[in-house]
């Protein structure tokens, strides 16, 4: 049997496609399995045989040494192996061509998805923005261990000029790099000079498609704002994302806001919902989402993001904290927008995309017994074993966890609350 490596691999290519290059990220995990990123906008999962095709491609082998290598290592027939190279050839072709996508984070969809495979780091971590000498050895870090995308998770009162320096630390060491912002947060030099450091996606907090309730939650004048955002992302090619919020008040006019991010040429939706448990009434009141409704909520949210042609990632829901409004929750947004994305405070901590427990500090503790805590020990087990019901059996958003049940949630409540 071919050797697999010890601890997980990334390796960074460019490969000219026409007048323009392709950047690709090679991650190789320690069970021999892949993943193969294309400009940080497509992703292909890659077998252990289809990861030596890949590496042979992009290193400039000829087709003929890499069919020897394969037939050698896994005794398969020539005519197998030459006929499964041209098809990985044919998937390289396809990713340098991605279009205006936004990088995979969330691997919920069954069918597709190995959950058997071992994990051995999240593809992405939702970093909060820290001082460049905080966040320097933490993209470090993620990087040495395989991690090879980051998002910056600003503030209101971020200051927006350092988010350049940040984006180039990323850059730097090859990794993805996005920021998530509210628009009126971020102005179009930031925007500009972070997208020349080589920022690849800015993910927005789209609340309405009527400017004066959007503005109710983000600030005045924050709709034009976004407004002006997506078509100086388009100019600069940058992709962008809307961050839609799922809550009693925006679910009321969700079609007519789903709408009006399609005539903005808006294709990458995130949906998060504000929940709380059936019991919860107050919560309720205050506009958060019974767990009981999640799962009609989320189809609904599916089915409007496929009728307008549009990409939608579904990020785990958000319990209400009655210590915070409605719009302060809005506002904070997901903790992560998938479930293979870990959530890093500016100080160090982490979190995994769902519960409340945090699993160690990034800048105090090895990696190693990060990733092995039980907050992702219990998460692992979880997507092992994909929650499934008659219910709503065709859901793909319960392929991880059921949406009803609160101990799926993101919980960053205080902790008296919590308890």
């Amino acid at each position: 049997m071919p050797d697999t490596p010890d601890g997980v691999i990334i390796r960074t290519y460019e490969r000219l496609v026409g007048e323009w290059p392709t950047r690709f990220h090679l991650r190789i995990d320690p069970d021999g399995h892949g993943l193969l990123l294309a400009n940080a906008a497509e992703a292909a999962y890659l077998s252990p045989v289809g990861v030596r095709m890949v590496r042979g491609i992009l290193d400039g082998l000829e087709d003929s040494e890499i069919v020897e290598k394969i037939t050698v290592e896994w005794d398969a027939p020539e005519s197998q192996v030459r006929a499964d190279l041209a098809t990985v050839h044919q998937l390289i072709s396809d990713l340098s061509e991605p279009g205006d996508n936004y990088p995979i984070t969330n691997l919920g969809d069954s069918s597709v998805t190995e959950w058997e495979r071992e994990l051995s780091a999240p593809l992405r971590a939702d970093i909060e923005q820290a001082a460049p000498e905080l966040f320097r050895p933490m993209v470090q870090t993620l990087w040495a261990e395989g991690v090879p995308h980051v998002c910056i998770q600003t503030r209101e009162d971020s200051v927006a000029s350092q988010l350049m320096l940040l984006v180039e630390a990323a850059e730097d060491l090859g990794m993805i790099c996005g920021i998530r912002a509210v628009a009126g947060w971020i102005g179009p030099d930031v925007i500009e000079a972070c997208a020349m450091a080589g920022l690849d996606h800015l993910d927005l907090l789209y609340v309405s498609h009527d400017a004066q309730a959007h503005d109710g939650i983000c600030g005045d004048g924050d709709h034009a704002a976004f407004v002006a955002a997506v078509e100086q992302c388009r100019d600069l090619e940058l992709a962008l994302v809307a961050q839609v919020p799922l809550t009693d008040m925006s679910l009321l006019d969700l079609d007519e806001t789903m709408l009006s991010l399609h005539e903005l040429g808006v294709t990458n939706i995130v949906g998060f919902a504000i929940a709380c448990p059936d019991e919860d009434d107050a919560a309720d009141a205050s506009g958060a989402l019974p767990a009981r409704a999640i799962p009609q909520v989320a189809t609904t949210f599916i089915e409007l993001a496929e009728s307008r042609q549009a990409r939608y990632l579904w990020a785990p829901p958000v319990r209400f904290d009655s210590a915070r409004g409605i719009a302060d929750q809005v506002i904070a947004g997901p903790r992560t927008s998938g479930d293979v994305t870990i959530r890093v405070r500016s100080d160090g901590t982490v979190l995994p995309a769902r519960g409340s427990e945090a699993a160690g500090n990034i800048l105090r503790d090895p990696w190693r017994s990060i990733w092995q805590h039980e907050a992702f020990t219990r998460y692992r087990e979880r997507l092992k074993a994909p929650t499934r019901c008659a219910d709503c059996p065709d859901l793909p958003i319960c392929s991880v966890d059921c949406p009803k049940d609160p101990a799926g949630w993101s919980d960053d409540r205080r902790e008296s609350e919590a308890q």
